[in-house]
């Protein structure tokens, strides 16, 4: 309590007296020398390697498709999904459509960012889904579609296509135009949905039902093409039928067209396939280390907590900066760096983002590429952090002399690069595993952990 005491007088006497000079030693003097606090800082070597992921949890709306080679690293990406349609509550068609029948049916994909060429030829397929999704469950980026649709059966449509329509003239171009990929359906499936409402109403309830009784979704598979990766922000099941409305005099004599949009929404689960080629070299490179998404590769890092735990001295901070090799190809080309990236213990990963975590500063951090000067992440104090580790070694070889040997991974901390969600208070409320096209190459040999420890002197 004595030191205590004395260490928080130090504070405010040498804060009150900062600014006169003639003064500046003053709070010092009626301090014992014994109790005089040190401080001093060290810099420990972190070690860090490239891990395979193999899959990633795949917990978005947004849906990848495409084939796509980075010039950089010569490693390549495969994506397609499964995707499955919502109404609105309580939906309800038109009680006068003529004929009960579907003039069109279609499903629109439509594109918000691409990586790549938009003229490259693509060619996909699509089956209708044999078996739901389970919204109770979890999925992951390396789900096998063979188990949710009948191959054997063939596609319901199939459609060559590139991303940059040139039928469209530049004017359609330029008018509120959204890139989109448009597959014809056979109108019958539009009549079994109507049908299906004028069967149950209770159908169209809620998007529960929709897709229990309705239609359980599709299969978007990339059968040939290579150059680009898209991103589907929005998949609309569309069909279309005529109806009759009551004309002017009140008599139901007008015949008129009508639309009815199913969209892909949070309330039904999108499963994107994600495969990873030629991306074993980049593992194998012992001199640098990697973050690659979607999936791909994470960064594990090694923390000096053994070396720490040599000095009995109190740490204050525990700052880790993270600086990154410029591409190697032009901008245009070059993949963009992951944004966000996360670094927390490796055995928690997976309870992490099953378990809807956010960063907490004190056993998880964030942290936010800065590219402007830097070319850097930087987390500014992961103190707690080692604070809690060392604890942890403590009391674990107090209990069990091999306790380090049955937890291989006790020091050990993944990066991995998310996407977070802010709140209006610019909060954290949910950080979510980015599946866009990132990578960057880190520069592990000077990766140190920059500790400032202080105690009493003696």
């Amino acid at each position: 309590m004595r030191k205590a005491f004395w260490f928080v007088v130090c504070a405010l006497l040498g804060m009150f007296y900062a600014c006169d000079s003639g003064t500046s030693s003053l709070g010092m003097e009626i301090v014992p020398e014994s109790d005089m606090v040190s401080v001093n800082s060290m810099n420990f070597k972190v070690g860090a390697r490239s891990i395979l992921v193999d899959s990633v949890l795949a917990r978005t709306s947004v849906c990848y498709l495409g084939n796509f080679t980075d010039e950089e690293t010569g490693t390549n990406v495969q994506s397609d999904f499964i995707v499955q349609f919502s109404c609105t509550e309580n939906y309800a068609f038109p009680d006068t459509i003529m004929g009960d029948s579907a003039i069109t049916t279609e499903i629109n994909l439509y594109c918000q960012e691409f990586v790549g060429d938009s003229l490259a030829p693509l060619r996909l397929s699509l089956y209708p889904l044999t078996k739901s999704l389970d919204n109770s469950k979890i999925y992951y980026t390396n789900i096998n579609p063979k188990d949710y649709y009948d191959e054997s059966a063939g596609p319901i449509a199939t459609r060559t296509f590139t991303l940059s329509d040139r039928q469209l003239t530049d004017s359609a171009r330029t008018n509120g135009y959204y890139r989109n990929i448009r597959i014809d359906l056979p109108s019958s499936l539009g009549t079994d949905i109507i049908r299906k409402f004028k069967e149950n109403r209770k159908y169209f309830a809620n998007a529960d039902e929709f897709q229990k009784n309705v239609n359980k979704g599709y299969y978007v598979k990339l059968e040939r093409g290579e150059g680009v990766m898209m991103q589907i922000y929005v998949s609309q099941l569309n069909t279309s039928f005529k109806y009759f409305t009551d004309s002017r005099l009140g008599k139901r004599d007008s015949l008129v067209n009508g639309l009815a949009t199913f969209s892909a929404t949070e309330e039904v689960i999108q499963a994107n396939k994600i495969v990873n080629n030629d991306i074993q070299k980049l593992i194998n490179d012992d001199k640098h280390a990697y973050l690659k998404t979607p999936s791909g590769i994470f960064t594990e890092l090694t923390l000096p907590v053994e070396e720490l735990s040599q000095y009995k001295d109190t740490i204050n901070s525990a700052k880790l900066i993270l600086s990154a090799y410029n591409s190697t190809v032009d901008e245009e080309r070059a993949l963009p760096a992951p944004q966000y990236i996360l670094m927390v213990k490796e055995d928690n990963v997976t309870s992490f983002f099953d378990n809807y975590k956010t960063p907490d500063n004190d056993t998880s951090y964030m942290s936010k590429f800065e590219d402007e000067y830097k070319n850097a992440y930087t987390f500014s104090n992961i103190s707690h952090l080692i604070s809690s580790i060392r604890k942890e070694l403590i009391n674990g070889e107090k209990s069990d002399p091999n306790w380090k040997a049955k937890h291989p991974n006790w020091n050990k901390v993944v990066l991995i690069p998310i996407v977070p969600t802010l709140d209006a208070e610019g909060k954290v409320s949910m950080v979510e595993h980015t599946l866009d096209m990132t990578y960057i190459k880190l520069k592990s040999e000077d990766i140190n952990l920059q500790v400032i420890f202080s105690k009493y002197k003696q």
